[in-house]
């Protein structure tokens, strides 16, 4: 029994948990509506963009458009990160492609007093990939995306006030989170117990975690209108809590490690919850002139509300549980965070238009639990944009946002091994510039 605890306190010193499933304002958070949202800073909440995205943004401004009318369209995302670490040396990750998209359709009735939407957007997405440099003990490849398919109603009570409410099914699909294992490390901790001897020069082994769920949540806002050219909105998201079933799988274990895994490839069911925060965002929207369009929004996201990850899995062997959960519950410590964002629209004549914005969005997890898997950073978007309307039903609006991500220092002990073995040292500067390209196509029907 002795020996039992004995072997049980230096796989708790050590440990292959993972940090799966993380979440961050920055990478996490990818509100990217549409092409014309994007060419305005992402503005939208007033509900005043004439624009079917607004399902999304704030169902009541569903009621500021006429008859049926549906986008669809995508964002392509070009994102660079890189570390350097205390000594001067960078590390790139790879470059990462990915194409966003999202689609929204609504429909007011010939008495204009109700209206209905439909939206399908991924305002929460990652993907980072370290590969096998330095910080592979933490992270090598990060993937999430959260699909939202968001139906809403709405209803005018007056010319100035109008609300909208809907529901929203979440669909977490590829959560993953990949790095890997010193076999040297756990060999030589299980030869001092009798199970297998020291190797050294042995190949790393890999961990994946991997996971989905479903779940609901539910939105809803208003617009106010004091006057014809004065506009104010404000729409509320719930707080989805999205349970995910998945497995954790190891390859590439030999000597101690094969023995207590029971051979060199390991999969055990795993099952954690995420936690999407309730948000609260705020538009105002001023029109100076018939030609010109302004707006400025504020969001607050509730990240607190998750402030450590819990996975838990389906395995009985005490030595093999004793590595899984070191460091489980994963601290993350989230902080509360606003965002802001502004932007103009320019109607030239009855074919084109013309758009500019800037918004800001700060990171929410802390220097202390800060990990390389979701690279929370903030960042700073320029934005420009333009939209010609072909004929009375079709319009195409395009859309480029510049993204500054602000280098942020990290000194904390996340992946540190206080075995002395090989581990990550994640300390240094993270760095991270992204560019994106949105295109949608709207049609009117009977215009």
């Amino acid at each position: 029994m002795d020996k039992a605890m004995k072997i049980l306190g230096v796989l708790l010193s050590m440990g292959i948990t993972m940090n799966g499933w993380s979440i961050g304002t920055a990478d996490i958070g990818n509100e990217v509506p549409s092409a014309r949202a994007a060419g305005q800073g992402y503005v939208g909440i007033a509900g005043q963009n004439e624009d079917p995205t607004v399902a999304w943004s704030n169902a009541a401004g569903i009621m500021n458009l006429q008859g049926t009318q549906f986008t669809i369209g995508g964002h392509w995302e070009n994102i660079h990160g890189s570390y350097v670490n205390d000594a001067g040396v960078e590390t790139k990750a790879r470059v990462t492609n990915v194409v966003v998209p999202n689609m929204s359709l609504t429909h007011t009735f010939s008495d204009s007093q109700v209206g209905l939407g439909l939206s399908v957007q991924t305002p929460y997405g990652l993907e980072t990939h370290w590969g096998d440099g330095p910080l592979r003990y933490v992270a090598t490849d990060s993937r999430l995306a959260a699909t939202f398919i968001s139906p809403s109603v709405a209803a005018k009570f007056s010319p100035q006030f109008s609300i909208g409410a809907g529901f929203d099914f979440v669909d977490l699909s590829n959560a993953q989170l990949d790095r890997h294992v010193s076999n040297d490390a756990l060999n030589f901790q299980y030869s001092q117990f009798g199970i297998g001897t020291p190797t050294l020069g042995a190949g790393d082994a890999v961990a994946s975690l991997k996971g989905s769920g479903t779940a609901w949540g539910g939105h809803a806002g208003f617009v106010y209108m004091p006057a014809e050219n004065h506009a104010i909105g404000v729409t509320y998201h719930t707080q989805v809590t999205v349970p995910i079933d998945g497995a954790l799988k190891l390859s590439g274990l030999s000597g101690g490690s094969a023995t207590v895994f029971g051979g060199s490839n390991y999969t055990a069911d795993a099952e954690t919850e995420l936690i999407l925060p309730e948000n609260v965002q705020l538009g105002y929207s001023y029109k100076p002139t018939p030609k010109w369009q302004l707006e400025a929004d504020a969001a607050w996201h509730h990240w607190s509300q998750s402030q450590n990850l819990l996975v838990k899995y389906k395995e009985s062997n005490p030595f093999r549980l004793a590595a899984l959960n070191k460091n489980n519950p994963t601290p993350l410590t989230q902080r509360d965070a606003w965002s802001v964002a502004t932007g103009a629209n320019y109607k030239l004549n009855e074919h084109w238009q013309f758009r500019g914005g800037f918004w800001y969005e700060p990171w929410s997890v802390p220097e202390s639990t800060f990990s390389p898997a979701y690279l929370d950073l903030s960042r700073y978007g320029l934005s420009v944009g333009s939209g010609y309307t072909l004929n009375k039903n079709v319009t195409v609006d395009v859309a480029y946002n510049a993204i500054f991500l602000h280098n942020r220092e990290i000194h904390n002990s996340v992946g540190l091994d206080t075995a002395g073995f090989p581990s990550a040292d994640i300390s240094g500067t993270y760095k991270d510039f992204a560019e994106s390209v949105a295109l949608n196509v709207t049609y009117r029907f009977g215009f």
